[in-house]
């Protein structure tokens, strides 16, 4: 990506419309709304009892599978990780959610998620936009998009997303997410110089001279350069030059000087930086940093493991996008926000994937897509140490909950990620209507 794409991609190239007529962007904030938001994607369909929905093998034995549906298998998995569930304390967690266990003071957990698709297209963009997808195709602005449409815009990128998908319908261009390929492109899109590069060879050079003598006056005092339009395109462009030229581009060289403390909490290797851990640490450097409000990221990858790879790999990757998360919360709960406070308690998190994996290995020592899914929420106006929803202990199918309370009720409703997606956003003050669902009161605090 080049500097005229991320000025474009950030809004900072020009203004944008509205039916009232044309408007700068700071002119469609909702007004000033100090907070944050992360989503945080497990890329692939992760293993609930690995991880935010574990079962105890002393209970639910290979001898009983046929009568539970349900098989731990957490003695096949590296002997590192523990043979247990993790007593977290208002709840448990899998063998691979241990880095979590010490803060659970610091979010909540949501089980029993109905994604009702076991297709990674379909879960991926509905608990992105938390509207069904129509086929494959995306329905609605991502919950990203809609955080970023209403948070203070006195950010260079209001919409960071690093290996997420995101969608704007109808949103102000701004809202739209800034694609960012790997941790370390950040850095070279904000610190490209400005101007023509000095290798232009001469009579290219001669020719824009003389296309730029013809050119219409642009100095403000005739034509169209006297117009609203371009003084919001003036007034950007100086916005973009100080962006270019402020040095924010150190805070994303994680091998600088200046990167050394988000080095050593992160514990980022030199040439390692595309991993969990580094999409993390570009996570919370852009909150800190004051480059975006909103970030969208994939902290684990390549979770969609049908055969016997799923011992190691999937336990492998599911742990580090767990441990990565742990090192954000810490990270952001240390950090001292602008205004006073921490960085966390002005920050709404969720972690998410597009739906569980089935709780009964297959004929392959696999797991394949289940239609169960689960969440992690922490973070400002959100309400920690809590555990809303349930699987059953038949299968680990979702049970029906009262949203009032957020616990197992037959006469309740199905949790869907719209639910979670809506409390989630009102509990950063955004207005969640176009999810058309209520947040869960249980959750928001």
């Amino acid at each position: 990506m080049n500097r005229r794409d991320f000025l474009w991609r950030t809004g900072l190239a020009a203004g944008a419309f509205s039916l009232g007529g044309l408007m700068p962007r700071v002119a469609r904030a909702a007004g000033d709304n100090d907070h944050y938001f992360v989503f945080a994607y497990f890329e692939g369909g992760w293993d609930h009892l690995l991880g935010l929905d574990p079962r105890d093998p002393a209970v639910f034995t290979d001898a009983d599978v046929r009568a539970t549906g349900i098989q731990p298998a957490y003695d096949l998995i590296p002997a590192a990780f523990s043979r247990a569930p993790i007593d977290a304390g208002p709840f448990e967690l899998g063998p691979c959610a241990a880095s979590l266990a010490p803060l659970a003071d610091l979010f909540s957990v949501v089980r029993g998620i109905n994604m009702a698709t076991l297709t990674h297209e379909v879960g991926r963009r509905y608990f992105i936009t938390g509207r069904p997808p129509s086929g494959l195709t995306a329905r609605g602005n991502a919950a990203g998009t809609l955080a970023a449409a209403q948070v203070t815009l006195d950010t260079p990128v209001p919409h960071l997303a690093h290996l997420v998908e995101s969608y704007n319908v109808d949103q102000p261009a701004h809202a739209a997410a800034l694609p960012v390929a790997a941790v370390d492109h950040l850095q070279y899109i904000l610190q490209e110089n400005l101007g023509l590069p000095t290798d232009i060879p001469p009579n290219v050079k001669g020719a824009l001279g003389d296309y730029w003598k013809k050119h219409r006056d642009c100095s403000g005092e005739h034509g169209v350069a006297a117009s609203r339009l371009a003084d919001i395109y003036r007034e950007n462009r100086a916005r973009a030059r100080q962006v270019v030229t402020s040095n924010l581009h150190r805070s994303f060289q994680f091998a600088g000087p200046d990167t050394a403390a988000a080095r050593a909490h992160y514990g980022l290797q030199p040439g390692q930086l595309e991993t969990p851990a580094g999409r993390a640490a570009l996570a919370a450097q852009a909150l800190k940093t004051g480059l975006s409000r909103v970030v969208s990221v994939a902290l684990s990858t390549q979770l969609d493991t049908h055969d016997q790879t799923w011992a190691n790999d999937h336990s492998a990757r599911l742990y580090a996008g767990f441990d990565a998360l742990a090192r954000l919360l810490t990270d952001l709960r240390d950090s001292e926000a602008p205004g006073g406070g921490s960085m966390l308690a002005k920050t709404s998190i969720i972690a998410f994937s597009e739906f569980g994996r089935t709780p009964r290995l297959n004929e392959r020592a696999g797991r394949d897509h289940h239609l169960g899914n689960c969440a992690l929420v922490a973070g400002g106006g959100l309400r920690a140490g809590q555990l809303i929803g349930a699987s059953s202990d038949n299968a680990m199918g979702p049970e029906l909950i009262n949203l009032q309370t957020g616990q197992p009720d037959e006469t309740g409703v199905s949790l869907m990620p719209e639910h979670v997606l809506a409390t989630v956003l009102a509990s950063g003050g955004v207005d969640p209507t176009e999810l058309r669902v209520d947040p869960v009161p249980a959750l928001i605090g």
